[in-house]
């Protein structure tokens, strides 16, 4: 049975993490062989520039939770 107050998506306060994520989802290192493709992580540099450019004031605690959702999801692309 559900809980009534139980609540599905995203908590207000991680909404600028997963904003700052989508400006940066497409800045990879991928490293690709004959074995497939792995993901390194994001590219900080291009990272660093692509919020700048998308008017995303980054404080060292928005890049922490930015990191936190780059390590899940090089998880789930590298298969982990």
């Amino acid at each position: 049975m559900r809980d009534e107050e139980e609540e599905d998506g995203l908590w207000p306060e991680h909404l600028p993490a997963v904003e700052a994520f989508i400006a940066v989802q497409d800045q990879w290192r991928v490293v690709a062989g004959f074995g497939g493709a792995f993901w390194l992580g994001l590219d900080h540099a291009a990272c660093e520039a692509s919020l700048r450019l998308a008017g995303i004031a980054v404080t060292p605690a928005l890049w922490a939770e930015l990191r936190v959702i780059e390590t899940g999801v090089k998880a789930v692309l590298n298969g982990s």
